[in-house]
């Protein structure tokens, strides 16, 4: 009789999470929000350079996802990559049918596709440097 393997506490860390990732889009959001009503205010109150709006966007979003890719790779042991991708690729959804419904523009032309390769690298990048941090490093590969 073949013995069953259990799943053992590490081997869980090195799957998807779900709640993990939940968590980084929620960080994510945290980060956004706040930053693009400061934004608007200084939009409203300060003449701001038309040609500096898109680089603060693009800013505001990096910040953002590679915060998600941060937090959602936590409780994680490998994979961070794959984590924070899937972490910026969700936010990215999630921005662009917020903005279309508020828009009434479900259009996807070369700026949603080009957000999108940002939001995914910036979510991996995020995720792998969470993985590869000093503290996750000091505590990979202790046995329990």
């Amino acid at each position: 009789m073949p013995a069953i393997k259990r799943s053992t506490k590490h081997e869980e860390y090195d799957r998807l999470n779900l709640i993990l990732i939940l968590k980084g889009l929620l960080a994510s959001y945290i980060v956004t929000i706040p930053a693009f009503m400061v934004f608007a205010l200084i939009l409203a109150n300060v003449d701001f350079p038309q040609r500096l709006v898109t680089p603060v966007v693009v800013i505001i979003t990096v910040v953002s996802v590679l915060t998600a890719g941060a937090v959602s790779t936590r409780g994680v042991r490998s994979k961070g990559w794959l984590n924070g991708s899937i972490v910026g690729l969700t936010y990215m959804i999630i921005l662009y049918l917020f903005s279309s419904v508020v828009y009434g523009n479900f259009a996807v032309d070369r700026n949603v596709l080009t957000m999108t390769v940002i939001g995914v690298l910036s979510g991996a990048i995020g995720g792998i440097m969470s993985i590869n941090s000093p503290k996750v490093q000091k505590y990979k590969y202790i046995d329990s």
